[in-house]
């Protein structure tokens, strides 16, 4: 009885004890004043207990030594250590430094510990040895080093040198066929990409580059666009003829999918209970906007969309129909309530659940496909993984990666059959973790480490890059940025002879620019060269020589000269063949032109079945106005206009009538004589002033926007007045256009070699 009473009153003092506590913790809270040196704070909850605090410090610097605390039950914040374990007493934020490069059979200047953002370096190597990678590089904001590891190499081993990257060490000296090195991230670096490396038969090292970064340092939105996109648009290549390089510069593997070749793409998508609701509905709107855009692209795409917190959720399934459709898609992802999603969740983060989830996906999807074994091992898959947080339920999701990768067979020489991307968001991500989930292949980066508030930027930022390569129509998505990059297909051609000769016209293809016969009206045998053709931004114009021009056969100026017309501008419509072709870049692209296979992917119509009337009829369509777009050129300033094409049955009429208002026609009483079916009218001001083109924009493109695509209908030919330096125009202001459709023919004839037109004769 006696151990009885000695344990009844033990639980006595125990729950007397824990009441206590209870009573004690009730209404605590932990000092709001918290101040850090050079940042603000954030606050959550009020500071009560299970608060979480976070240091947020400007651009280019980082809290030390810790980013954020919890509010303890003692009414305490907990306590901030450094990397050995030192408790700090006071936050500071300091400036992101750049480790100290290194190099082998080599030098660099300045040698010192760790450098300022804006500071530079330069490389040199012994003799006997060439300097591969960059010969000066410089340090951004980010802590970070831009351009590549140089690297100084004697050209004796199978493989070159792999260098040092900057922060690194690097085991292993031999470089010949299944040789190894490893490499080792200093002061607390992270290590990003392969800790191990092999040199293979073929030359080149396994794996990807390791990068040694700052654990709170974060990737910059256009170098995260920049590397995604490049790895990414292998699979958007709208040709299946194998491409073999590139614009120069550019990264990611030279890899296209044949028309019609099958992509799975799995996103997943973290909503633990740390995401905030302005960043669920960003992360939406991205993934949205993405899903879009690949649409636009001659592949054909399923998705399966999976939401993770501690448990799992699909929101778009692999293996029904509806996930080859991006509208659906779209549509279940903005049907996400955060309110919905966040009620029952905790704050559990199950990376491994997600995945599991994913594979599960994949083995029904392989099943349902038993008589199509081939196929399905030729699909290719995606996973991009959207993670705020570190794992912290279901253990480490490498293991489950792994799992995926066997049973897609990858180690099998099939590595380009599957790509992890993963986006860790915020400074609470574990880098090593998403590290090691992340595909690692040569020259690509797969692993990205952003602010939430930049993921957005980051998918619209993909479409202004030269990584997609010779695709057609893509701009600036920003329209309101009046520089080259939202009309990259821009060209100006120059007289070598008369300064203030210029005409207008558009990349159509590497080696030709479309423009308007009359631009070469003077234009007899080997007069070329007196005029030349400059693309580009203003900074960087590059000018072309011109190889050849080709006017229509049907153009003639002086055609009607014994009707009394001086200047008949039918068929005003020229190819000019330049020199050296060009490579495309973010301010040099072609435009896509109508009854085209790109085109036709861009207006998502039947591979098959299409025709160039339906193109017309999505393009043109007799409704009254449709809008359109052209440059307008004044002196040395260029602005993008919008216009209405007149195609209604009773708009066009009033539109072509004005035509016998130009001076040149006063005397023409017919005005079919001078406006042939093959002009587009735009112009006017009756209800809104409507853009005209000034004297010089001859030549330019009229085109029409279908989402990320943009299409030429029109070349600019004449107008009825130039009245550029005019205030206010006057209502017969009109401008006519070549219609393409009426020479797809000859357009064909010319530039089949290089565009793949729809079949003509439907």
């Amino acid at each position: 009885m006696g151990l009885v009473r000695i344990a009844v009153l033990s639980l006595f003092v125990f729950l007397v004890s824990a009441s206590q506590d209870e009573n004690e913790n009730f209404g605590t809270s932990c000092d709001p004043n918290v101040t850090i040196s050079g940042g603000t704070i954030t606050l959550s909850k009020g500071g009560a207990v299970g608060s979480i605090l976070n240091y947020i410090c400007p651009f280019g610097f980082y809290p030390h030594p810790v980013s954020s605390r919890t509010c303890r039950t003692n009414g305490h914040w907990s306590l901030m250590r450094n990397s050995r374990r030192r408790i700090i007493r006071k936050a500071e934020c300091r400036e992101f430094r750049c480790p100290m490069p290194s190099i082998e059979q080599g030098t660099f200047f300045p040698n010192i510990a760790s450098y300022d953002a804006g500071a530079s370096v330069s490389f040199e190597c012994d003799d006997g040895y060439r300097l591969l990678g960059s010969d000066s590089r410089t340090c951004l904001i980010n802590g970070r080093w831009n351009g590549t590891t140089a690297v100084c190499e004697d050209g004796l081993d199978t493989c070159p040198n792999p260098g040092i990257p900057a922060g690194s060490m690097k085991s292993g000296t031999s470089y010949g066929t299944d040789d190894k090195v490893r490499y080792l991230c200093l002061n607390d670096l992270v290590l990003i990409g392969s800790n191990e490396r092999i040199c293979l038969e073929t030359g080149e090292w396994s794996g990807m580059e390791p990068i040694c970064q700052h654990k709170h340092s974060f990737d910059l939105p256009e170098e995260v666009a920049s590397h995604f996109s490049a790895s990414f648009s292998r699979f958007l290549s709208e040709s299946n003829v194998v491409k073999k390089s590139d614009s120069p510069g550019s990264t990611g593997r030279k890899l296209s999918v044949a028309e019609g070749q099958n992509l799975h793409i799995y996103i997943l998508l973290d909503v633990s209970g740390s995401i905030e609701e302005k960043d669920f509905h960003e992360a939406i709107y991205a993934l949205t906007n993405f899903t879009d855009m690949i649409s636009r692209f001659e592949v054909v795409v399923n998705y399966g969309v999976v939401i993770f917190g501690s448990r799992s959720q699909i929101v778009v399934n692999i293996g029904h129909v509806e996930s080859g459709f991006s509208e659906y898609v779209a549509f279940a992802l903005t049907d996400l309530k955060y309110e919905t999603i966040t009620k029952h969740n905790d704050a559990g983060t199950n990376m491994t659940g997600a995945l599991k989830t994913v594979f599960e996906m994949m083995v029904l999807k392989k099943a349902s496909m038993n008589v199509k074994l081939s196929e399905w091992k030729e699909v290719r898959h995606v996973i991009m993984v959207f993670t705020d947080g570190r794992t912290n339920v279901g253990g480490s999701p490498k293991p489950m990666m792994d799992l995926i990768r066997r049973f897609l067979d990858i180690e099998n020489s099939r590595e380009d059959f599957l790509d992890v991307y993963v986006f860790g968001l915020g400074n609470k991500t574990d880098r090593e973790e998403i590290n090691s989930i992340a595909s690692k292949k040569n020259n690509e980066k797969h692993a990205f480490f952003l602010q939430k508030k930049d993921l957005t930027s980051v998918f619209n930022t993909m479409l202004d890059l030269t990584s997609v390569g010779n695709l057609c129509g893509f701009a600036n998505k920003s329209l309101t940025e009046s520089d080259q990059s939202s009309y990259p297909w821009y060209a100006e051609i120059i007289s070598t002879e008369k300064p203030n000769f210029r005409c207008s016209g558009s990349i159509v293809a590497d080696e030709w620019i479309l423009t308007a016969a009359h631009c070469f009206e003077e234009l007899t045998e080997g007069d070329a060269g007196r005029k030349a053709i400059t693309v580009g931004s203003y900074a960087e114009r590059i000018q072309l020589k011109i190889k050849s021009v080709l006017k229509h056969p049907g153009y003639n100026l002086t055609g009607k000269m014994e009707m009394g017309i001086q200047e008949f501008y039918d068929y005003d419509i020229a190819l000019v063949k330049i020199e050296p072709k060009l490579n495309f870049t973010t301010f040099i692209r072609p435009i896509c032109l109508p009854c085209t296979m790109a085109t036709n992917v861009a207006l998502r119509k039947s591979q098959t079945q299409a025709t160039c009337a339906d193109h017309e009829k999505e393009l043109l369509p007799s409704l009254g106005a449709i809008e359109a777009k052209f440059v307008q050129s004044i002196q040395t300033k260029r602005e993008l206009k919008n216009v209405k094409i007149k195609t209604g049955e009773s708009q066009r009429p009033l539109c072509e009538q004005d035509a016998l208002k130009a001076s040149i026609y006063v005397n023409v009483s017919d005005v079919k004589d001078v406006v042939t079916d093959r002009f587009l009218c735009t112009g006017g001001s009756i209800r809104s002033d409507e853009a005209i083109s000034c004297k010089g924009d001859s030549g330019g493109p009229l085109y029409i926007r279908k989402l990320y695509r943009y299409i030429q209908v029109g070349v600019v030919s004449w107008g009825v007045k130039n009245v550029c330096s005019e205030s206010r125009l006057p209502t017969y202001a009109r401008d006519f256009h070549i219609n393409l459709f009426k020479v797809l023919g000859w357009l064909k004839q010319h530039l089949g070699k290089s565009i793949r037109f729809l079949d003509l004769s439907q």
